[in-house]
Order: structure tokens, then sequence, then C-alpha cells
């Protein structure tokens, strides 16, 4: 993907569900998130790594994880929230993902998961992805594959594609639909300190890692609208399992309350609502 000036980034968010902005994250910052990566790492087996090869690990990060709070209350992270327009980004969970080396590429999918729901069609991403890449990220070591606008637009992967996330498109070999090119696909390069920025309806993938060396990242979700967000929505954000207990903002004296921290934390306190409809295939309009 092509750097882009930041008075269009918003746009292209927009038009085409995903964007990259240059060096957000400094290289101390970065330094320290390889730290936590390689010791989130080195706490799993070879087996899990193994298991999940296709996609990455997927090791949960929380709040205790030096350096993850500084990370989320980072001036320059905050800052290109307030260039794409988000006006309550929220953060709802995140992982370490590794593509150890000589691993397959990450089928075809798309990571929204209220298809049911009047929300998924609206105009502004509901939820977004922050990728962070700790090492140089190219088509060779498996960078990110996306379809631009395929966020908001029907696609023909829409109806061909197996549910995400399942043993059955985990399960797909490297030559059917869900891994092969697409006509209008890009690749989104990173380097580390580049932020990647996607909504979660996009359809995504990514090439092999055909190298010799893991490819690691730290993945970021975010309801960048979290105020706007139907009271259901918000209801189910609280209770995300990345996240302290839910209710912690009414405890006196919690050690959140009061914090830097605490203002990008998703807090609720309506009336309860009954979970929201799980869908995670799309569905026309």
């Amino acid at each position: 993907m092509a750097h882009t000036s930041n008075l269009h980034l918003a746009e292209q968010l927009s038009d085409d569900g995903l964007c990259l902005i240059s060096g957000v994250v400094p290289d101390d910052l970065t330094a320290r998130l390889r730290d936590l990566a390689q010791r989130k790492l080195h706490s799993e087996t070879p087996a899990h790594l193994q298991r999940y090869a296709h996609h990455g690990s997927l090791i949960p990060v929380r709040l205790e994880d030096d350096p993850h709070a500084d990370l989320l209350t980072s001036p320059a992270l905050q800052d290109a929230f307030r260039l794409l327009g988000f006006t309550d980004p929220r953060w709802i969970s995140g992982y370490v993902i590794t593509k150890p080396p000589r691993s397959p590429g990450l089928w075809w999918h798309q990571d929204w998961w209220a298809w049911d729901h009047e929300l998924s069609f609206a105009a502004r991403p509901p939820q977004i992805f922050c990728m962070l890449y700790l090492q140089p990220t190219r088509k060779e070591n498996g960078a990110l594959r996306a379809v631009p606008g395929s966020h908001r637009t029907w696609h023909p992967l829409h109806s061909a594609l197996p549910e995400p996330h399942t043993v059955t498109i985990e399960n797909q070999p490297q030559d059917t639909v869900s891994h092969l090119p697409v006509p209008d696909e890009i690749t989104i390069e990173a380097d580390p300190g580049d932020l990647v920025i996607g909504d979660v309806r996009v359809l995504h993938a990514t090439h092999p890692n055909g190298t010799d060396t893991a490819r690691t990242a730290v993945d970021l979700l975010f309801a960048p609208h979290f105020q706007d967000l139907p009271e259901e929505f918000r209801a189910h954000y609280v209770r995300q399992f990345c996240l302290p207990e839910a209710g912690w903002w009414r405890q006196p004296g919690h050690p959140l309350r009061g914090t830097r921290v605490s203002r990008v934390l998703p807090t609720y306190d309506g009336p309860d609502h009954p979970p929201v409809p799980y869908r995670r295939l799309p569905r026309r309009r």
C-alpha cells in the first residue's frame, strides 16, 4: 500500500477499509513491544505455535503486560486516531501474533461478528484492527493482503468462503479460493513503527512466510466511536476477556480509576441487554 498524505488518510480508511500511517510508534516503544512479544512467545509451546501457523499465535495481551498501557495511552497513537476522525476510541482486546518461518498464508476472511445487526452496514467502522509490525514486513515474510472497499461492498469472496475462524476454513488447501489471489487485492508492506488500521469488515488475508525468520506483530482491536454505538454493543464490549472485570469503574478506590489508561477503556452503566446475535458470515443488506 502506498503511503498517503495525512489529509487523505481518513478518506482512504472510509473508502478502502484500511490505511497505513508511517512511523507512529517511537523506536523505544517498538523495542519494548518486541520484548513483550518474545516473552509471550516463549511462554507458549511449539505445538501451540504450529497449531496456529496459518493465522499466527493470537496470544492475548492485557493491561499488566508491559508496555501495553503505555502504548494505549501514547500521544502518537492518540494523535493518529484523531487524524482519522475517531470520536471515542476504546480498546477492546489485543494479541501478539507471529507467523513462524516457512508457514502458510492466512485465508481470506473478515472479522466482524454481528452481521444480522444494522450496525454492520454503517458508514463508520464499528470496530477496527491496528497492526503494529515488529519487523520489516513484506510479501516474502507474510505481509497483509486486502480487498479495498470490501468492508461495504459485496464481493464474490463473500459467497465463496467458509465461515471465518473455523476448522473448515483452517483446513482449506492453499490452492483453493480461500487462499488464491483475487484481481483487486493489494499487499500492505510495513516497517516497524508503522500503524496499519483496518475496518474489521474488510476482506483480508496474508501471504505465506517463505523466510527462515518469524514475522511478529501486535494486533489491537478498538471501537473507534464507542459512545455512539447502540447500548447492546457497549454492554457487550465491556465484557471482553482482555479487559479488567466489568464494573471496575464503579468500584471506589479501584487502581484504574483516574488513570490515563482508564480513558481508553470501555465503560457502560446502562441497562442490561441480551447478547448481540452472533453471525460471522456476512449478508447482503
